[in-house]
């Protein structure tokens, strides 16, 4: 017998979902292989400083976020898998350019090129996926999909770490660029349902950002911002405090996010999205304070564990809201500017924290700044976004 979540109209577990996750993992393992090792990389081939590597460095950020408004309008307006495609095959190549190119600008070159053409693609597969769930499960749908990149984040630094330890930064580029190459092949293999030829629209801003989904926007941007100087600086603030194994800070923000999107999902389709959001921007800034204020091991590992449970139910919960703030052909639109928000806040974040750990001499008032910052967010989600999506979302 069929049941209310296993009909034919219902089914999450779709072949076209199945593939562009596994695409999806692929597309950010291979990325996050490549961080923990790259600053050793260009500093040791360009004999060159951390400032100067540092910046090479972010120009993936710079590029992700300069196309991301662009990326939108792309998914919504040209076929999906070809663009899908060749965004993906553009990015593969750019692991083949780390290795060849001979001179630091080029080099800064083929960087922004690689966070240029990942933003595309990674709007384009985030927008495939969405597009093959069905409404009634889309919460639950996004949650799984973002587990993903979760489980990318959690094992390709490690992975990479640890081959460039055994035999060297060769084989970390040649491991990301074959795994990429099954990307290609796996997306190269999706069936996407063709969309409805429509009128050609006008230009509009509309088309690059979802104007209706600006509160979000904003909210996100807040987040963000407090996660940067978590990527950047958590280990140096370590060793202010005398702890070791800050892997293990990473990992269990990694296995936060896992637990709670395997769970949330259903919940947001089940209606406790504004619940759920709210409840995760309140415990993030109880984890932020807990850092902020860390002299031991105990707190520092909690606080990871807590960040991690509230991206859990932050992450999917903003893009499930942005989704269901846009029409159909808005969904890359909405996606872009879901994921410009969070690009915007990271590079803020890491800028700002940089000034004010060069300022203050330490990074333990850099954590207390994001948590006073999520505080702000907070307010705002429970004053004015969360009921701005009540009255503006739309139906399916």
């Amino acid at each position: 017998m069929l049941t209310k979540s296993n009909t034919p109209d219902n089914t999450l577990w779709t072949r076209t979902f199945i593939t562009v996750a596994a695409a999806n993992f692929l597309l950010f393992f291979s990325f996050y292989q490549l961080l923990p090792i790259l600053p050793l990389y260009i500093i040791d081939k360009f004999q060159t400083d951390n400032a100067t590597a540092g910046f090479i460095i972010s120009l993936y950020t710079i590029g992700a976020l300069v196309c991301r408004p662009f990326a939108g309008f792309l998914v919504d307006t040209f076929s999906r898998k070809p663009l899908y495609f060749w965004t993906f095959f553009a990015f593969t190549l750019c692991f083949l350019g780390y290795k060849t190119v001979g001179l630091l600008p080029i080099l800064a070159v083929v960087r922004f090129a690689h966070g240029l053409f990942f933003g595309i693609s990674s709007t384009a597969s985030n927008t495939v996926a969405i597009d093959a769930l069905p409404a009634s499960r889309r919460g639950e749908g996004i949650g799984y999909f973002g587990i993903s990149v979760n489980l990318a984040f959690a094992t390709g630094p490690m992975t990479g770490m640890f081959l460039y330890e055994a035999f060297g930064d060769g084989i970390v580029f040649a491991i990301s660029t074959i795994l990429c190459v099954i990307g290609l092949v796996l997306v190269q293999t999706l069936k996407v349902k063709p969309r409805e030829k429509k009128v050609c629209a006008p230009l509009s801003l509309d088309r690059f950002f979802l104007t209706r989904a600006v509160p979000q926007f904003a909210n996100f941007i807040f987040v963000g911002f407090a996660y940067g100087p978590v990527t950047n600086y958590i280990a140096i603030y370590a060793n202010e405090l005398g702890i070791g194994g800050t892997g293990w800070f990473y990992a269990l923000i990694a296995t936060g996010l896992i637990l709670n999107r395997i769970m949330t999902g259903r919940l947001i389709d089940r209606g406790y999205l504004i619940h759920l959001v709210g409840s995760g921007m309140t415990l993030i800034v109880i984890a932020y304070f807990i850092l902020a204020f860390s002299h031991g091991p105990i707190t520092f590992f909690l606080s990871a564990f807590l960040i991690g449970t509230s991206l859990g139910l932050i992450f999917p919960g903003y893009q499930t809201m942005c989704v269901n703030l846009a029409r159909h052909d808005q969904r890359g639109t909405a996606n872009s500017t879901y994921l410009s928000g969070w690009d915007i806040g990271i590079g803020t974040g890491i800028l700002v924290g940089g000034a004010m750990a060069n300022h203050f001499g330490m990074h333990q008032q850099v954590f207390f700044v994001c948590g006073i910052a999520l505080a702000i967010a907070d307010v705002m989600f429970l004053a004015y976004t969360s009921r701005h999506y009540l009255k503006n979302k739309l139906e399916g």
